[in-house]
């Protein structure tokens, strides 16, 4: 499973809404959602091993595997003005390749949340996300990236006029990092975010949000100086007297056209300020999506983000003990990617889809690394919904 940016945030998400300054309750009390899921897909870098210049490293590893998702959705209006939604979702990955099968992974996330009216159109929503990775024992701790996430946030969300409203978000969040527990970190969240909707019954509909968010993270472990007091004999970074601590801002801008077809751009800038040596860095992420029907009942939806990257520090970059990258964290494929997927609708129920995903490493940040890696997936999906 990727873990992305958008995982990071999830203390702080954002739920917009078409009408502004407006209650709108759902017309049906309860609503849920039952989805499985299951393809094929082949991978052609399934241990994620990036490339020095001019050093001769293992080659990258090709694997067909087995994705496989179950995943459920519940809403109900549980009394006037109250509106309780809960999700969660099973998944898996199970590589063929005898040298991928560290990176088989198991993937279970659930969120749970409350929105109660307080005002007119004013709106007051506790929740709740938890999201965990998992890998076999038998993957070394070199290769492991399993964590687990653990989220609460309290948003307050008001209209400003029909077509404006804003959020406050105040939150906290939990990471374990299963191989190495000095990657843990906790620490609060807060957001704001401002929203902008434009509905039209005849054209196309247009949405905008403008938000701003931090993250204090407070390491289990150490931080990295430099330079070493005694110095180091390589020269290298050592563990410094005091926890790391990483202050992440987040700011993010996105227009949205939906109509026959969908049409989407979007702007975020993180800046993460951290006392640890190479930590600090920040990142501009450039988004466009589409989506459209075509004809024979098929639809297509792409992708794209571009990622630059920029660090303070350079840091030295030594001989790695095994294939692929020593150390992850919960955005594990944060580099630039593409997207486009294909889909077509059998009977009321079933789905099939077929994806293409190109990575690529990141823009920007001159490194001596280079990474490249496609996925083609085939998949069938049976949707139950009321």
């Amino acid at each position: 499973m990727q873990a992305s940016v958008a995982i990071a945030l999830a203390a702080i998400a954002v739920v917009p809404g078409r009408a502004r300054g407006e209650t709108v309750e759902p017309i049906d009390n309860e609503h849920y959602t039952l989805r499985a899921e299951a393809g094929v897909e082949f991978d052609s870098n399934a241990r994620r091993t990036e490339q020095i210049r001019n050093t001769q490293l293992p080659p990258e590893t090709r694997s067909f595997l087995q994705r496989f998702v179950l995943a459920s959705q519940y809403s109900d209006v549980a009394a006037p003005g109250h509106v309780v939604a809960w999700s969660a979702t099973a998944a898996g990955k199970v590589f063929d390749a005898a040298d991928a099968r560290s990176e088989n992974v198991a993937i279970a996330q659930s969120s749970l949340s409350w929105r109660a009216a307080v005002g007119r159109g004013m709106w007051l929503t506790p929740a709740g996300s938890y999201y965990e990775a998992f890998q076999g024992p038998d993957v070394i701790p070199a290769e492991r990236r399993d964590f687990r996430s653990l989220a609460a946030s309290l948003e307050l969300r008001a209209p400003l006029n029909d077509r404006f409203d804003i959020g406050v978000v105040g939150g906290y969040r939990w990471l374990v990092f299963k191989p190495n527990h000095d990657f843990d970190f906790n620490g609060p969240t807060g957001a704001l975010n401002l929203r902008w909707g434009l509905p039209s019954e005849a054209a196309a509909d247009w949405d905008a949000g403008l938000s701003a968010a931090i993250e204090n993270r407070r390491f289990a472990g150490r931080a990295l100086v430099s330079p070493c007091d005694p110095p180091s004999s390589n020269g290298l970074p050592c563990f410094g007297p005091s926890r790391r601590i990483d202050n992440l801002i987040m700011s993010r801008l996105d227009v949205t056209r939906t109509g026959r077809v969908l049409a989407g751009v979007g702007y975020a800038f993180h800046y993460n300020a951290s006392n640890s040596v190479g930590e600090t860095v920040m990142r501009h992420f450039a988004s466009a999506r589409f989506a459209s029907a075509l004809p024979w009942r098929l639809y297509v939806a792409a992708r794209a983000d571009l990622l630059f990257a920029f660090y303070s520090e350079r840091v030295a970059i030594g001989t790695p003990t095994a294939p692929g990258s020593p150390y992850a964290t919960i955005e594990d494929e944060n580099r630039s990617s593409a997207r486009v997927d294909v889909s077509r609708d059998i009977g009321e129920r079933w789905r099939i889809f077929t994806r293409y995903t190109f990575y690529a490493n990141e823009l920007g940040a001159n490194s001596p690394l280079t990474y490249r890696r496609h996925t083609v997936l085939l998949s069938a999906a049976y949707a139950l919904e009321k």
